[in-house]
């Protein structure tokens, strides 16, 4: 089970991890890298960056941000950050995306990597900093207006440091809100997958409905579809936010009678933001990125999220293993999860009879080419 396992043995072995073009060397890799390795970091005079944060934890911000900063760069950033005054005196450990590593028990630091990991370059720029810091304050707020699901956590991204063009941000490893009761967090990816050195264990999807004893179509409908599809739902229409939770994105927060608390949120670079509604909502327009209707047409926004992140990525791997494991045949699966999304999106936001996925193909200078394809599965 999950509590037996370390949360970060989830991240990069119990993980089905697709073959992708992957320009980092092997050592900081997930799977192939070793245990951990020393990230290399420069202090840093307050001067020579720009700081941004959102309520950062203070023994945390004391760790990044004093008389100078401590500003952490990915080994394979060295050639290209030239960094002065250089330590090597922090071990980490790598997640499943690679250029974000845990840090302290507490801490993820997300670095600068300009390597192509799948189709993209992951630079982390400073527009790309702002960006997150803002979104995490957002949803910040909304926390402190007390109307959100129950359903809903994230890992806020707290400190963002920008030294010249190359950022690095904080997240921290607290869900927020905050609870009392001692739960722990568990990739949502860990949950279908198996571990990959143990193939003969049951995924944990499976070992829970056997434990709990508990119909597993309920399990996906109750505790994983609808609350993801609240939380989603909640923020598109009263904050003009598209959360993008595909499988590494979200984490399912587990209590110690392993039912599934809250599905908790994180990594807010790329999130679509839509101004018409934040429009309507009277709320102030602080975004200057990923603007709905600017990079591409608002429809495929809300596809590409839900059709292809949502549904590609991560249900259709629910809807196989569901079918493997009890014999259930996808069409009553897929039928379960129709009935949900009608539930609770507008469907005026959607394209009617056909949705939108990435182009199968590399992006030149990170311009996402997208393909369209007809009757949406899961809506």
């Amino acid at each position: 089970m999950a509590q037996e396992k370390s949360y970060i043995y989830l991240e990069r072995y119990v993980n089905e991890f697709k073959k992708v073009a992957n320009e980092v060397s092997k050592d900081f890799c997930a799977i192939q890298g070793s245990q951990s390795y020393t990230l290399p970091y420069t202090k840093l005079s307050r001067n020579k960056v720009s700081l941004f944060i959102s309520k950062p934890n203070k023994l945390i911000y004391k760790k990044f941000v004093g008389k100078n900063v401590n500003f952490f760069i990915h080994p394979d950033m060295l050639y290209e950050i030239k960094p002065t005054n250089l330590n090597w005196k922090k071990s980490v450990q790598p997640t499943s995306s690679t250029r974000t590593v845990l840090i302290d028990k507490n801490i993820f630091v997300k670095l600068h990597l300009n390597k192509r990991l799948s189709r993209y370059i992951r630079r982390l720029t400073k527009s790309s900093v702002i960006h997150s810091i803002k979104v995490s304050s957002e949803l910040e707020q909304a926390i402190l207006k007390k109307n959100i699901p129950e359903s809903f956590a994230f890992l806020p991204e707290t400190i963002g440091i920008v030294y010249r063009n190359f950022g690095m941000l904080v997240r921290e490893t607290q869900p927020r809100p905050s609870v009392r009761e001692k739960r722990i967090i568990v990739p949502m990816f860990s949950l279908y997958s198996r571990d990959l050195n143990k193939p003969s264990d049951k995924p944990l999807f499976v070992q829970i409905v056997e434990r709990r004893k508990i119909d597993p179509m309920d399990f996906l409908i109750n505790e994983i579809i609808w609350p993801l599809f609240k939380n989603m739902s909640f923020f598109i229409n009263n904050y003009g936010l598209l959360l993008e939770p595909h499988g590494q994105n979200i984490l399912a927060e587990i209590a110690p009678n392993l039912k599934i608390t809250r599905i908790v949120h994180r990594d807010f670079q790329s999130m679509y933001i839509d101004l018409d509604i934040r429009k309507k909502k009277k709320l102030s327009n602080k975004f200057n990125k990923h603007l709905m209707g600017t990079e591409c047409k608002k429809i495929i926004s809300y596809s590409l999220v839900y059709d292809n992140y949502v549904g590609r990525y991560m249900l259709d791997k629910f809807v196989k293993l569901i079918n493997k494991e009890w014999n259930i045949p996808k069409r009553v699966i897929i039928s379960k999860i129709k009935e949900s999304f009608k539930r609770f999106f507008d469907q005026s936001l959607f394209p009617k009879n056909y949705f939108y996925t990435m182009a199968e193909s590399e992006f030149k200078n990170n311009k996402t080419v997208f393909t369209r394809h007809k009757n949406p599965r899961y809506r």
